[in-house]
């Protein structure tokens, strides 16, 4: 059921519509006047307004119209009148009328306007939920971490949401480079044009080249139609180039070209077509290295990194495993249906000790993963993978080395004639002790943990 607001000042006319609405199931509201119908429109804040272009008082229907968009510049406003001018259907379209209709009024052709009007209005506010959900999605206020790294980096945003200049962001896979082009893109001026990304990794030299620029007909073997490349089809959005530093020289003087130049060809064709997108790209190279050894343009390099945005790796960023954790928690619970309240704490301190090559990316699979194995609301060590218990051991072993390197250095120091078996029965000695009090002095089980017999035990405690 909508609201709907009839301003007219013909009472027959208001008692046809009103008898009407109600029987097409919505709430009418009536007003005889523009001033009338603008108090109504801030008390009542009707879903559509049907209104007189001609009512008596100061507002006329074209003015009542304009300070009804300042109100509310989404509302939907029909105009009728007796008086169908060409001039007057302009200026009511102008001022910002949803549709026109003459007097004398035929309810059914207003009942299928009304329909079109509020079928409208409900994909409009679809596409406005739609565009919040997905500018919500990659705000910077949503990329999670609060070490310092991080806190640089939604500075950078918020700075180049309204500086509109070429940008090149450079970490390693799966950091999360994409979530911040994105970040950028649906916090600039440009949030309401396509963003449209590429991964140059995946396409040979001439089907990137098709992607880009587009080709004509006839072109290359193959090419049976015209088609649009990406520069054509993002329009005024933004052109996400994924992993740059993977194409060819012959690319790399194509792309400094178009950016140069800001316009490009459709391959076989000679007509100029203007690029008006903004360009980010990204990269999990060492470009500086690239562009020394060569195999980078030098040019293209400064042309795209305008300013430059430096992801770390998450291994250099733990203090935001927990932070991540509890994101990607509450995101499978919903994807999945699941009420997982969180993570043991000694699953927090395996993935505290792992190096996590694969990056945000590979800790968002591991917990959807874990999320799936989990039968309770808490993810134990045992839903998570061998490799990652396996690190911390490696993790342990490698600070027991270098503990066991500077006693070893201190022994030598002190002029001990003897430092392997100094070292050796200290080592053994809290081996033996430590597993005996574990077992409470149980021989048997503590050789059986040791992986010693119970005569070498005997030998190692007499030691």
């Amino acid at each position: 059921m909508s609201k709907i607001l009839v301003v007219d000042d013909e009472e027959k006319v208001c008692w046809a519509f009103e008898q009407f609405l109600r029987e097409e199931g919505h709430e009418p509201l009536i007003a005889s006047s523009g001033q009338e119908a603008l108090d109504k429109m801030a008390s009542e804040k009707p879903d559509l307004v049907i209104m007189d272009i001609r009512m008596p008082g100061k507002l006329n229907g074209i003015q009542a119209l304009t300070e009804m968009k300042k109100l509310d510049p989404d509302v939907y406003v029909i105009i009728m009148t007796a008086y169908g001018s060409m001039q007057t259907t302009i200026e009511a379209m102008q001022a910002g009328a949803y549709d026109f209709i003459v007097k004398p009024i035929d309810l059914d052709q207003v009942g299928v306007v009304i329909q079109k009007a509020i079928k409208s209005q409900e994909k409009s506010r679809e596409l406005d939920l739609l565009r919040s959900e997905v500018m919500g999605k990659y705000q910077k206020d949503n990329l999670i971490g609060k070490t310092p790294q991080m806190q640089e980096i939604y500075k950078t945003i918020g700075n180049l949401t309204t500086n509109d200049v070429t940008v090149l962001i450079e970490g390693e896979t799966g950091v999360g480079k994409e979530l911040v082009a994105k970040a950028i893109h649906y916090n600039s001026i440009r949030k309401d044009k396509p963003f449209v990304p590429v991964n140059c990794a995946a396409l040979t030299e001439s089907l990137l080249e098709s992607e880009l620029f587009g080709h004509e007909k006839g072109s290359f073997t193959g090419a049976v139609t015209r088609k649009p490349g990406k520069f054509e089809i993002v329009k005024d959005g933004t052109l996400f180039l994924d992993e740059i530093g993977d194409i060819s020289h012959n690319m790399q003087m194509k792309l400094l070209r178009v950016l140069d130049n800001r316009t490009f060809e459709r391959v076989g064709s000679n007509e100029h077509l203007k690029m008006r997108a903004r360009i980010i790209a990204a990269t999990n190279k060492n470009m500086a290295k690239s562009v020394n050894s060569g195999q980078f343009r030098k040019d293209l390099y400064y042309r795209l990194r305008v300013v430059s945005i430096q992801i770390p790796p998450l291994r250099k960023r733990k203090e935001d495993l927990p932070l991540l954790v509890r994101h990607f928690l509450s995101n499978i619970n919903e994807e999945l249906g699941r009420n997982i309240k969180g993570v043991d704490p000694r699953v927090m301190e395996l993935m505290m000790a792992y190096d996590w090559p694969g990056n945000v990316r590979e800790l968002e699979n591991l917990i959807k993963s874990a999320a799936v194995l989990c039968r309770s609301d808490i993810i134990l060590p045992e839903h998570l993978p061998s490799k990652i218990a396996q690190s911390k051991k490696e993790s342990e072993f490698n600070e027991l080395e270098e503990i066991l390197k500077s006693v070893l250095k201190e022994t030598l120091d002190s002029g001990s004639d003897t430092p392997y078996s100094d070292i050796t029965e200290y080592v053994e000695k809290i081996l033996v002790e430590e597993t005996l009090n574990e077992f409470d002095g149980n021989q048997v089980k503590a050789a059986e943990k040791l992986g010693i017999s119970r005569t070498t035990l005997r030998k190692k405690m007499k030691e």
